[in-house]
């Protein structure tokens, strides 16, 4: 792989957006994409993909419910009464409190305001922005991006369709999200997205021409514009006058895409000549003006609005594709292969249809919102460079796995992880910050699941699963994380009570933040071992420090089944192929 320079790496953060954002460039990304959580008062939990995974396995990836708290009251009366936002938006956010009182709503939109000055901040004068909400909190988002990027920046609200259908008893059923389309200034970066046209309409308005080609047959005065112009575009062109009728000639972009170079810097009548010359003009006797040809390509088609709208059973309705309408941007269904089990998981080609409209060729896209990374996904097949954010540890981890698995173990190089322990001082500090995120990430660093509750675990703290074979489900083994000092031999016996207990688990792994006592070592040494799927005899129960792992140093382990995969409901023999 070519080495990529550092200013060129894609960057993946862990940790609060809004202290990461204070951190960046001012004008340094091209696109940016935010998920935010809604204020939808729920709670949401990570369903498992792993080989083999009992399909109830979680854990908590967000509580997404928002409680108005005297800290949430000190951080209003920072933005709103002593400066801590500019003007505008402080007025938004005060108007929003008038109207909500000290409601979840207002919480929510205290927490967000903030964040969105930051991101215009860091956005391009040629940068847009594509906010993600639902219908509950949308208006108040539009009305702050309002006060922050300015009325006349707001270009679209887009509807994306995002389930098939919902039946609730006393109103239409919910099948929508909103997305707010804003760019940094008029000269923002947008390649037009083109939708094929439907068959009927190529059907009723191209007929065949000689050579086998589709011909648009308009009719309409469509090489001329409003108003007289200067110069030669208002004179005259074989019997035809534009200024007769106050207009003046107007070559249309698509004739112009068709001639050869040099054609930009003819004048107006020198244009249309050639391009009557070459067959992409032509005169028609009764019509009151000459005509563009177009023919139906492969890129020929309607502009997308801002209604995206999958449609199950029209396949075939558009012409040149057995694909649906809006087949591109379809929501993901229960049983969709792309599915990771994250809360609120948006498809790649939604994703792809906003970065190739908005992220121009070399341009950089961030997502301080970034969940399971659909965003990044991406932005890597596009070749696009990105910047993920995510607050919660397993967002991170299940990133990196997702990345590895879609686009193999060489894509680690392209980008690098900012906000994680990478010595024993940040990881002491990780713990003292959060000892729930740092079991999870000691159990990422033996490639483990962690586990979905913060008590009540009995000391699994996460699993590994191994491969046993192609005919058997596959093997476990417990993790169990110890970030204090208190450390003896009873947290071994403890560990070991519960591989011995626990049916299908063979082995158990002890990860500590301090060094373990002697009795410990010996404990474990004690505790007898079990056979790999080649007969080998593995420890039954292995200690190991933070700080061996933060050196490369491993547990010995069968061959491990990676979690978050993407293949839950295949074979087991199929998953594996695919892995190793």
């Amino acid at each position: 792989m070519t080495e990529v320079a550092p200013a060129q790496l894609s960057e993946l953060h862990y940790g609060d957006n809004l202290a990461v954002l204070k951190d960046f460039p001012a004008a340094s990304v091209d696109l940016i994409y935010l998920d935010p959580p809604f204020n939808s008062d729920a709670v949401y939990n990570v369903n498992f993909a792993s080989a083999g995974a009992d399909a109830s396995a979680q854990i908590q990836a967000f509580d997404d419910t928002w409680v108005w708290t005297t800290d949430t009251s000190s951080s209003y009366d920072h933005f709103v009464a002593e400066g801590g936002l500019p003007e505008l938006p402080a007025e938004a956010l005060r108007a929003v409190r008038m109207l909500t009182r000290e409601s979840p709503l207002t919480a929510y939109m205290v927490a967000m305001a903030p964040r969105l000055v930051e991101l215009h901040r860091v956005l391009k004068p040629t940068g847009s922005l594509y906010l993600h909400c639902d219908p509950t909190a949308s208006h108040y988002l539009k009305l702050m991006l309002d006060a922050i990027f300015g009325p006349k920046q707001f270009r679209n609200e887009i509807i994306w369709r995002r389930t098939g259908g919902h039946s609730p008893r006393k109103s239409f059923g919910p099948i929508h999200d909103t997305i707010l389309f804003y760019t940094k200034t008029k000269d923002a970066y947008f390649k037009p997205v083109v939708i094929p046209y439907t068959r009927e309409h190529v059907d009723g308005r191209y007929t065949a021409a000689e050579d086998g080609r589709l011909k648009f047959t308009s009719g309409g005065n469509v090489l001329t514009g409003a108003g007289s112009g200067a110069g030669d575009s208002s004179k005259p062109w074989r019997g035809f006058d534009p200024s007769l009728k106050s207009r003046h000639w107007a070559m249309p972009g698509f004739v112009a895409e068709q001639m050869p170079e040099g054609f930009d810097a003819l004048g107006p009548l020198e244009k249309l000549e050639a391009s009557y010359q070459a067959g992409l003009v032509e005169i028609i006797d009764g019509r009151a003006w000459p005509e563009p040809v177009r023919y139906l390509t492969a890129e020929s088609g309607a502009a997308a609005g801002d209604i995206w709208a999958f449609q199950p059973g029209t396949a075939g309705v558009l012409y040149g594709t057995t694909a649906a309408i809006d087949q591109d941007v379809a929501y993901l269904g229960p049983t969709s292969p792309e599915r990771l089990g994250y809360p609120t998981q948006k498809p790649v080609g939604l994703m792809t249809r906003i970065l190739e409209a908005s992220c121009p060729p070399g341009g950089t896209v961030l997502d301080p919102f970034c969940g399971c990374g659909t965003t990044i996904d991406a932005a890597v097949r596009l070749g696009r460079r990105w910047i993920g954010v995510d607050i919660t540890y397993i967002a991170i981890d299940l990133i990196r796995n997702r990345l590895r698995q879609a686009h193999g173990p060489a894509i680690d190089e392209t980008y690098r992880v900012l906000g994680v322990p990478a010595d024993l001082a940040s990881a002491h500090d990780l713990f003292q910050r959060n000892p729930f995120d740092f079991e999870r990430w000691a159990v990422s660093l033996v490639r483990g699941t962690p586990n979905d509750k913060q008590v009540g675990d009995h000391g699994k703290d996460g699993i590994l699963r191994f491969y046993r074979g192609k005919k058997e489900r596959p093997g476990q083994i417990v993790v169990s994380v110890k970030g204090g000092k208190q450390l003896n031999p009873s947290t071994v016996r403890d560990l070991e009570g519960v591989v011995a207990h626990d049916a299908g688990t063979s082995g158990g792994i002890l990860i500590t933040l301090w060094d373990p006592t002697k009795g410990m070592r010996r404990a474990a040494e004690t505790a007898g071992t079990y056979d790999d799927p080649a007969g080998n005899p593995l420890p039954q129960v292995q200690i190991i420090t933070v700080g061996d792992l933060l050196a490369g140093r491993r547990p010995k382990t069968p061959m491990i089944i990676p979690p978050y995969t993407e293949a839950s409901k295949v074979r087991e023999d199929l998953v594996i192929d695919a892995l190793f």
